[in-house]
């Protein structure tokens, strides 16, 4: 009989505590603590070599990308030699992104090389055996980058630690690639 009091008991106080955190909404978010906050923006620091165009800012807030800075971002990767744009990947900002964030610094990137239209790959292969007929970099999924004050060893390691996608290393053209394929690839 008094194991039956007892929890009934407990039953009542429990049941008091929680109409009171009810009734008062403030002191529940005392007792219930909140999760931590994920990134609520990444932000990314770009420069192309060739246009001398630059992209500083934020791409993604609010757990969303932010599409005028997608459509930012598109510009300043657009193929430099004739001026086409297509939509770039937002993945490869991520990749971008956690590579920064892997380097502890926010100098930006320079952007040797970002969208290339069809034509643009076909003179760069009639002119070179290292780029691709059906380079990554035609469906805005690669990048080729460099960063000042970064040794171009010390860049390719970090892009290949994330294993995001592909990374090739090309020291004598003092860049690396970086894409986003679906499994990881390293080259030379």
């Amino acid at each position: 009989m008094e194991e039956s009091t007892l929890s009934r008991r407990k039953f009542l106080v429990l049941s008091s505590s929680l109409i009171a955190m009810a009734a008062t909404p403030s002191l529940a978010t005392l007792v219930i603590p909140k999760p931590p906050p994920r990134f609520s923006t990444r932000k990314l620091a770009l420069y192309n070599i060739h246009t001398e165009e630059t992209f500083e800012g934020t791409y993604w807030r609010e757990n969303a990308y932010d599409k005028k800075a997608l459509e930012r971002l598109t510009h300043v990767l657009r193929d430099w030699r004739n001026n086409k744009k297509h939509p770039i990947d937002p993945r490869l900002f991520d990749a971008l992104h956690r590579l920064q964030s892997t380097l502890g610094n926010h100098d930006p990137f320079q952007i040797i090389s970002g969208y290339r239209s069809k034509e643009t790959n076909a003179m760069l292969c009639k002119k070179s055996r290292g780029v691709s007929r059906n380079s990554r970099h035609m469906k805005g999924e690669a990048l080729d980058i460099a960063r000042e004050g970064t040794s171009l060893k010390e860049l390719s390691n970090a892009a290949r630690a994330l294993k995001v996608g592909g990374v090739g290393y090309y020291p004598r053209s003092n860049f690396i690639h970086i894409d986003i394929r679906p499994k990881p690839a390293f080259w030379s």
